[in-house]
């Protein structure tokens, strides 16, 4: 990679993608999550990207790559700029929804109505029986039942033995 630029988020943000693009671990969920990161922390999307991966290709090319892999219609950066556009609404959007639903978790468990008290021993009985701690009055089948159904099935622990010691 030639030499680091500016600092700003979009420089940053640029470092990071071709990063992880030429140490082969960026895919389309990665991608996603690195994008909402920067459009968080408001990076201007509209710098002239400066650092070229190992093979050669701009971030713009490696984003639209990497999202959009069958599209080769449109200019690249206009790809990028609706993939970076959409991931961003979508970021933003899902943390301001996020604050507001921190927000109102106090009412909402003010307006909560007291459990009954059915609803705590069906979940008691439950979390018994998913346990495994007790076994349920209702329960009549033996516990035969609850062996393994057939022989025919792998098993790895069957005729399992140690491995043999070396003799000197």
């Amino acid at each position: 990679m030639p030499k680091a630029s500016a600092s700003t988020a979009f420089g940053i943000f640029e470092r990071v993608v071709v990063s992880l693009y030429d140490g082969g671990v960026l895919s389309p969920a990665v991608l996603e999550r690195v994008i909402g990161a920067f459009a968080q922390a408001d990076a201007d999307w509209h710098g002239t990207p400066r650092v070229r991966s190992v093979d050669g290709r701009s971030l713009h090319e490696i984003v639209v790559q990497t999202m959009l892999p069958g599209d080769d219609q449109q200019p690249a950066s206009t790809s990028f700029m609706t993939v970076v556009e959409h991931i961003a609404e979508t970021a933003l959007s899902a943390g301001a929804a996020s604050e507001t639903a921190r927000e109102a978790k106090p009412r909402r468990a003010k307006s909560r109505k007291p459990a009954d008290a059915n609803e705590e021993s069906a979940a008691d009985e439950l979390l018994a029986q998913l346990s495994g701690s007790a076994p349920s009055a209702k329960r009549r089948r033996s516990n035969k039942a609850d062996t393994p159904a057939g022989s025919s099935t792998f098993n790895p622990f069957l005729n399992a033995a140690l491995p043999r010691t070396k003799k000197s």
